[in-house]
């Protein structure tokens, strides 16, 4: 069997040009923005207007790969920008320790 040499060989699984930061910035815009859906703000509005602040942009469906490692960055940032506490909190099915009446 003969050796491929790597002049022929695919790149493949390349890294994104879009670092993690940059893809928080478009989601968060897209959450202030007055669009419903997220594939109409990428392709109509970032990737049109927005190629001087985002000069390496992705295609959408590598963006919405990008976006799937988002979670716990994002949630990580906004933690730490909440002001003050509000009403909302996050709920787990922990086992609670209460009192019973005698």
């Amino acid at each position: 069997m003969k050796k491929i040499p790597n002049v022929f060989r695919c790149q493949r699984n390349k890294s994104s040009r879009l670092s993690v930061g940059k893809v928080m910035t478009i989601v968060i815009a897209f959450h202030q923005s007055g669009y419903r859906n997220f594939k109409t703000y990428y392709i109509h509005f970032v990737c049109r207007y927005l190629t001087n602040e985002f000069s390496e942009l992705v295609s959408y469906m590598r963006m919405l790969k990008l976006m799937q490692g988002l979670l716990v960055p994002l949630c990580s940032y906004l933690t730490h920008r909440q002001l003050r506490p509000t009403a909302i909190a996050f709920v787990d099915s922990s086992k609670l320790q209460v009192c019973y009446k005698l």
